[in-house]
């Protein structure tokens, strides 16, 4: 995962960061040619927007290690609506996390609630997990809306946060 996210701390626990290149986003690999998803680079970062796809499916994962173990965090997507966004109002998106291959947290989401509304992290108070005590295995989370018949455009994603609560130290 070298080059596909910073690593910080804070209070004594680790953050993560994951950029663009360390999700897999269905219809955006290098054979799309930026025909349903587009990686540009702005002043700070590197995003990609949805041009425009009927079935929306965005996953990654993360190696447990990376995580302080005993330690709740919220996962987040940062991302923008453009304002030529659409397809957005009918079926909500869902954010899904799994943990050693148990579902843990699980979120319905209106994106179109977050139009006009600049870089924002979703979901409102991030899927919370508890990094177990033992750092073997993976982390694995999605984003996707895969009901609506409706063509989706204007969603542009910066980056994936992992955020540790400071204040827990949870022994598993």
């Amino acid at each position: 995962m070298d080059g596909l996210y910073v690593q910080w701390e804070g209070e004594g626990k680790k953050g993560l960061t994951l950029n663009t290149r360390a999700i897999n986003i269905i219809w955006g690999g290098d054979g799309s040619n930026g025909k349903y998803w587009k990686r540009s680079i702005d002043d700070s970062s590197e995003f990609v927007e949805l041009l425009g796809v009927y079935w929306l499916e965005v996953t990654g994962k993360v190696p447990l290690h990376l995580l302080s173990p005993s330690t709740k965090y919220c996962l987040f997507f940062n991302l923008n609506l453009t304002s030529t966004a659409s397809g957005w109002d009918t079926y909500p998106v869902i954010f899904k996390l799994h943990l050693l291959g148990n579902r843990i947290a699980s979120k319905e989401v209106k994106l179109s609630e977050h139009m006009d509304r600049g870089w924002v992290d979703v979901p409102d108070g991030g899927l919370e997990f508890l990094a177990p005590q033992d750092s073997s295995g993976l982390l694995t989370f999605a984003l996707y809306e895969i009901e609506c018949e409706e063509r989706k455009k204007g969603l542009i994603i910066r980056e994936v946060k992992l955020v540790p609560d400071a204040t827990s130290n949870i022994t598993v």
